[in-house]
């Protein structure tokens, strides 16, 4: 796995949901179109994830 798609819905660690595919992640943007649906890349490291800034929203993608 060499990215995850992380929707923050609020402020609570229950409102986190973390999708493992590019598929479930868009489909989140749209189902839920005010959140990004942030993308996390694999370290060089492969010791954890790291930020991309890159999300989607609304079923469009955002690269920063």
């Amino acid at each position: 796995m060499e990215k995850i798609y992380v929707l923050v819905k609020g402020g609570d660690w229950e409102d986190i949901v973390i999708f493992l595919t590019n598929e479930e992640a868009l489909n989140a943007s749209m189902k839920y179109p005010r959140y990004p649906v942030e993308i996390f890349e694999k370290k060089n490291d492969e010791s954890g994830f790291e930020p991309t800034y890159n999300y989607y929203k609304n079923g469009e993608y955002y690269e920063q």
